[in-house]
């Protein structure tokens, strides 16, 4: 059942559906969870975009499979670290899947602060 989830998602990255980021949110709702903590202000486009990112989609693939330019994606790229606090000499990709990774941190903090 998860395989086939996963292959469906990929299917809807392929073809820029809207439904994509439904998907996505389901298997990964950690991930989300993780990017709406560190920018909550966080368009659901930029998600989508992330998203791609953190299933290791190239940026060549992601303009093909958006429909714009590559230079589009490394701009977006661009603005997404600014947004996101992330130093430009760290692996936009591999930042993005260390959020899933992240997330318990951040609830654990987030249950210490509130016991304070």
């Amino acid at each position: 059942m998860e395989r086939n989830n996963f292959n469906n998602l990929i299917a809807l990255a392929k073809n820029n559906s809207a439904e994509f980021l439904t998907l996505f949110s389901e298997i990964y709702p950690d991930f989300v969870a993780s990017l709406k903590t560190i920018n909550p202000k966080i368009r659901s486009s930029e998600l989508e975009f992330c998203a791609l990112t953190f299933l290791n989609f190239s940026t060549k693939n992601i303009a093909q499979y958006t429909f714009v330019t590559i230079r589009a994606v490394q701009v977006r790229k661009n603005r997404l670290r600014k947004k996101l606090n992330i130093a430009s000499d760290i692996d936009f990709n591999c930042w993005m899947r260390e959020q899933v990774q992240r997330t318990p941190m951040i609830e654990q903090e987030h249950i210490a602060i509130e016991t304070i």
